[in-house]
């Protein structure tokens, strides 16, 4: 696996996200539709397209972003 020895990016206990992306939720990379929401251990959160969130998940999983929505396979 070529995340071997990278922690599983943490994802939210309840089965619902705490809230729905809008159209008006835009990708803080590109500004293209966001479709995930991540929340940083140091505080705030940054919102991402399905193609972003995919090139950064790695980087993302080494810091211990945790995932508060994912409508990747809404």
């Amino acid at each position: 696996d070529a995340r071997e020895g990278i922690a599983e990016m943490k994802t939210s206990i309840d089965k619902k996200p705490a809230r729905t992306l809008t159209a008006a939720d835009r990708c803080d990379r590109c500004s293209a539709r966001a479709l995930v929401e991540t929340a940083l251990p140091q505080g705030g959160s940054l919102l991402w397209c399905a193609y972003h969130f995919g090139f950064f998940e790695d980087g993302l999983n080494a810091v211990g972003a945790s995932i508060l929505v994912d409508e990747r396979r809404r």
